[in-house]
């Protein structure tokens, strides 16, 4: 088990935010960028439980919505719901693997994407004409979600030599 420091961990979370903000526009692919607090709320969920995947996803929805010109509370409530629901089934899953990182990472990125369009699109009465399926599941929402599982395996790579959490495997 993990053995959480959170001076270290929330250190952790906040240079991911710096790097988010900062090499962001480096990190783009066609229009598309990486989402790192996705990526942290998935590994501290998967490597602890479900209360301290609640609490990062809390600190990393927290983070976002401060520095976010959109609905306040959003990010939050949604990094919460997917650090608590990892975190409570981290037991059942093989969390060493790189598989399971990327598959979480895009579960994850796939249901925060997708609900925050979802509530953006019912806050902007403008754009309630356009809700329906295809503009919540829309192309950006699945290719943002692949992208950030591909960049998560290199996330976790890093993460896992610096917190030397021992062996990994590729499945």
């Amino acid at each position: 088990m993990y053995k959480i420091n959170r001076l270290r961990d929330y250190s952790m979370i906040m240079l991911a935010f710096f790097a988010q903000v900062f090499l962001s526009d480096f990190l783009k692919v066609g229009g598309i960028r990486p989402n790192l607090m996705i990526m942290m709320t998935v590994f501290f969920a998967l490597f602890t439980d479900e209360r301290f995947g609640l609490e990062v996803g809390f600190v990393c929805g927290m983070i976002l919505d401060i520095f976010s010109l959109r609905l306040f509370g959003l990010n939050t409530i949604l990094f919460s719901f997917a650090g608590y629901f990892i975190g409570r089934f981290n037991s059942k899953i093989y969390r060493e693997s790189i598989i399971t990182h990327a598959i979480m990472i895009f579960a994850a990125s796939f249901f925060i994407l997708s609900l925050y369009r979802l509530f953006i699109g019912i806050q902007n009465k403008y754009l309630v004409s356009y809700l329906s399926f295809g503009f919540i599941f829309s192309p950006v929402v699945f290719l943002s979600a692949a992208y950030n599982s591909f960049l998560g395996v290199f996330v976790y790579t890093l993460l896992n030599r610096i917190l030397r959490l021992g062996e990994t495997s590729i499945l």
